[in-house]
């Protein structure tokens, strides 16, 4: 009798508790994800290992190593990234420039594939490749070289100096500057603030061959390291593998204490003004700065989720004020987030116009203050709860069809910050049980953890010419300090109903179905005239992705209309649909996976985005909506209009607006027609109804446009509502239009010298374009005329010459509105290089003119793209983009079944060819940018 008492006790007292993560679990640590195998060596090297399919023939590498620019000694400023760059320069098992040769001739392109970076307090180095045997050994022995193999040759290091300089060089200008003045603010006190990863020049220059081996010697060691390795290989193999290459690894025998530093707290508040004559604006950043949060228990992971509920409610909040008339900032938004390893933060930053940072601010505080006093509304709490359940959901249904790149990452974070690196079906679960169970009292008492009285910084920046109009610092603190005595009322909100559409259209006639079973596309004709072209995928199992295009575009209207007819697409964008503006509609959509955006571009217009097959209808009821009913709202436009020509009017003083202005304006030519919009005055010659009714025209007729779907269709269930949605669309295939060639081509047998900016910096722009037949397998060949001579132009401008950190050339073929090729050389450089390399750019392409591609060069691109495009065909994104351009430009659908043979059949011999054919002279357009104190 006893026992059953008992057991009716605790059966009543289990009815009181809710179910799911009681406290006692809300304390038990986060697992990892199953799926990862970990381990640890005995020289205390710690391995993550994840078998995953997607992509095949694929393993993701990393290592990652926790020593940055925090473990320099003053002498070694920037040496910890220099060593990033010197394991590219010669190794045990691979001499200077050979492993970045080896890896391109197996398909693994220096930059997009292999790749490093260096951070205050880690270094991680980025390596996927393939898994046959051999390739597989050398990517470990690659590893195994950059952990405890670099040779570190006191030539290769004079010659990296040279390449590191060049990369700062890329990095001046104005957010160099503003960001070196309120650094040391924010991370006040504390070593981060003299620690940039980039270091100090004279050092990088200068520095003693010894410092860089001192740095690889006291840092580079197992005990402070981790491979994780995630892709298509059997994790028996891989373990067997890092055990092998890694184990011989030894730690220093009086190894330096790896200590971690703290950004101290401070009770004063800090305000700080800078100005600087390029900036572009006046910028608020609002920084409550807090102790780093821990990532280790479910308790954790329920703040973070509350952190994130929080910021984007707060968020919501600002872009509804944004959009009122007369508003306080252009736009803003709110987060939590992290700033270096021991400094989380809330922030709100925004951008405000001339005269409005005290307003700005004071709108910041009160919204804070407000969500202090009175919280946020159920309405609120429950659209950012469906947002994150929705994305939990979406994470678990494709989390057998993720590709290694994106999981590799977070194993890296979780060795390097202990971040949460749980599997989708564990925060799934979590996520659906703790969510709902959120109430509003717990968000709202984020706001009084989050917003406090101490440890705040407030950064300004803003343009010189503003100084003047500036609220002074001391005022600034004097409204931050006093914050809370801010009187506030509690927040309203308008009710927006949950349907899109009240009332839904009948259902068009579907005219015919018909299947090409060569590329499985099913072309479907509605009474309207329109085309819908379905491509069902198993890439994807929660991703449809769609596109509905015609031909006109502004192109049809006259240069009176020119600007209203750029703005029309934007126009309802800033306005919205039927009876909802943009924040409603986000409102609406929140917890659904639809994003609709049309676009009238110079010569098409169209409606794009992606969905899922759950919230099918929904997307087709906005394209619906975004063909019928755009919205007419004077006030949005108004606002929307005064905040772009704040922003044109303060980016004016900016050099990079400054010189793509001039740019935009060489490109054009002399036809107004392709000149962008620059000038607050340009703004005023838009005229609103004008846009209106061009937009309306641009998609009154559905039978002039061509749709397709691309993921996981069931056509069975989506036809009928297609039918509906689309069907019913307004429309008559017999009034195709066309688009009219506006003359738009740049000049050629020109140069051109734009002089801008403070910065003792350049840039080089190499344009060649022209007519020509357009030819599929032509455009292939110019592809690899620009892979191939990036290839050499990096040997030879920075490995060899050490003038440039970075250098690209590529070149295609296009249709519209006419046939031409464009072929562009780009790279930027010190303004006393620009001469010499650009001898050394023409030295390159007259050698392949005249000799042809080393054959060498022409297999590394032939490599990197075969395995480009065996991954591309299982992307939805490939196939999309391919049927797209030959459905709007008049191909065979088939005609993506060829790209191996046109991307696999390019010789030396036509490489050779299109080089003499298109880069000469006369097609040439040559931009250089300069100081604006140059002298040449």
């Amino acid at each position: 009798m006893q026992t059953i008492k008992s057991f009716l006790l605790l059966f009543l007292l289990g009815l009181l508790q809710p179910f799911g993560y009681a406290q006692e679990l809300l304390d038990e640590l986060v697992p990892l994800d199953e799926k990862v195998r970990t381990g640890q060596l005995d020289n205390g090297l710690k391995y993550y290992i994840q078998h995953n399919p997607k992509p095949e023939d694929k393993l993701e590498l990393r290592l990652a190593i926790k020593a940055g620019s925090m473990q320099e000694n003053e002498n070694q400023l920037g040496l910890a990234h220099f060593l990033e760059h010197m394991a590219f320069n010669g190794s045990e098992h691979f001499e200077k420039n050979d492993l970045i040769s080896y890896l391109q001739s197996i398909g693994v392109a220096f930059g997009s594939d292999l790749n490093a970076y260096t951070s205050f307090d880690e270094t991680v180095y980025m390596l996927p490749i393939p898994t046959d045997e051999e390739k597989l050994n050398n990517g470990f022995q690659v590893m195994r070289d950059w952990a405890g193999g670099l040779l570190l040759n006191a030539d290769d290091i004079d010659a990296e100096r040279g390449i590191v300089v060049e990369e700062w060089r890329t990095g001046q200008g104005v957010n160099q500057r503003l960001r070196d003045a309120y650094l040391p603010v924010l991370l006040h006190d504390s070593r981060y603030a003299d620690r940039m990863p980039i270091g100090k020049m004279d050092i990088i220059r200068n520095a003693a061959d010894s410092l860089v081996r001192q740095f690889y010697q006291d840092w580079y060691r197992p005990d402070l390291m981790a491979v994780v390795a995630v892709g298509d290989v059997d994790p028996d193999k891989v373990e067997e593998l890092i055990k092998g290459y890694f184990s011989d690894l030894k730690n220093p025998e009086t190894a330096r204490t790896r200590e971690y530093y703290d950004v101290p707290t401070h009770k004063e508040n800090f305000v700080k003004i800078i100005t600087d004559e390029e900036a572009p604006g006046i910028q608020v950043q609002l920084y409550y700065k807090q102790e780093a949060r821990p990532s280790n228990s479910y308790e954790d992971y329920k703040g973070r989720i509350l952190r994130t509920m929080f910021g984007g409610m707060i968020t919501q909040r600002l872009d509804e004020i944004r959009q009122k008339a007369d508003a306080p900032f252009i736009f803003a938004g709110a987060r939590y987030g992290n700033l270096v390893r021991p400094l989380d933060f809330f922030t709100i930053s925004g951008v405000v116009g001339p005269r409005k940072l005290k307003d700005g601010l004071l709108a910041f505080l009160t919204e804070n203050q407000r969500v202090v006093d009175y919280g946020f509304t159920q309405s609120e709490l429950d659209r950012v709860k469906r947002s994150l359940l929705n994305s939990s959901e979406k994470s678990l249904k494709e989390m057998d069809k993720m590709e290694s790149r994106t999981l590799v990452g977070r194993y890296v974070s979780h060795f390097l910050n202990t971040s949460f690196a749980d599997g989708p079906e564990s925060r799934y679960d979590f996520y659906q049980d703790i969510i709902p169970k959120i109430t509003l009292e717990e968000v709202n008492d984020i706001a009084r953890e989050l917003i406090r009285k101490e440890n705040i910084v407030l950064i300004v920046t803003a343009p010189e010419k503003d100084k003047e109009t500036l609220t002074p610092e001391a005022e600034l603190l004097a409204l931050l300090e006093n914050a809370d005595e801010i009187e506030t009322t509690p927040y309203k909100e308008d009710l927006v109903r949950e349907e899109l559409m009240l009332t839904k259209p009948n259902s068009g006639e579907v005219i015919n179905v018909s299947h090409d079973e060569e590329v499985d596309v099913t072309t479907v004709m509605l009474g309207n005239g329109m085309q819908v072209y379905f491509k069902p995928t198993d890439y994807k199992n929660d991703e449809v992705i769609f596109s509905a295009s015609s031909e006109g575009g502004t192109s049809l209207y006259s240069l009176e209309d020119h600007y209203s007819a750029n703005y029309a697409g934007s126009a309802i964008n800033i306005m919205g649909i039927a009876d909802f503006t943009p924040s409603q509609l986000k409102k609406v959509l929140a917890g659904k996976n639809v994003q609709v955006i049309p676009n009238i571009s110079t010569y098409s217009e169209s409606i794009s985005g992606a969905t899922t097959p759950g919230d099918f209808e929904m997307a087709l009821q906005l394209i619906h909506l975004y063909f019928t009913s755009p919205r007419m709202d004077k006030s949005l436009w108004e606002v929307f209009l005064a905040n772009q020509k704040n922003q044109l009017e303060s980016a004016s003083v900016n050099p990079d607006f400054q010189f793509n202005k001039r740019v935009n304006e060489i490109i054009s030519n002399g036809n107004p027609r392709g000149k962008g919009i620059y000038t607050a005055g340009q703004l005023d010659s838009i005229d609103l109804n004008q846009s209106l009714k061009i937009y309306k025209e641009r998609f009154a007729n559905a039978g002039d446009f061509n749709v397709l779907f691309t993921g996981n269709i069931d056509l069975e269930k989506m036809l009928p509502l297609v039918a509906q949605y689309l069907g019913s669309l307004p429309g008559n295939s017999n009034e195709k239009e066309d688009f009219v060639d506006l003359g738009l081509s740049p000049p050629q047998d020109l140069k051109e010298t734009i002089k801008v900016g403070v910065d003792d910096k350049s840039q080089v722009i190499l344009y060649f374009s022209g007519e020509t037949a357009y030819d599929l397998e032509k455009s292939q060949q110019l592809s690899y005329l620009g892979e191939i001579l990036t290839i050499k132009l990096i040997e030879t401008l920075r490995e060899e010459i050490g003038g440039v950190y970075g250098v690209g050339a590529r070149g295609s073929l296009s249709k519209v509105p006419e046939e031409r090729f464009n072929f562009s050389i780009s790279f930027p450089c010190g303004p006393e290089s620009v001469d010499k390399l650009k001898a050394a750019v023409w030295e390159q392409v007259q050698k392949i003119q005249e000799e042809g591609p080393d054959e060498a060069d022409l297999e590394k691109v032939r490599e990197t793209k075969r395995l480009d495009l065996e991954e591309n065909l299982k992307r939805n994104g490939f196939w999309h983009g391919q049927l797209n351009a030959a459905i709007n430009g008049g191909l065979p659908l088939n005609t993506v079944l060829g790209a191996e043979d046109r991307v696999l059949g390019v010789t030396a011999a036509q490489v050779k060819e299109v080089a003499n054919l298109f880069l000469q002279r006369q097609f040439l357009l040559e931009i250089t940018r300069y100081p604006a104190n140059f002298e040449e």
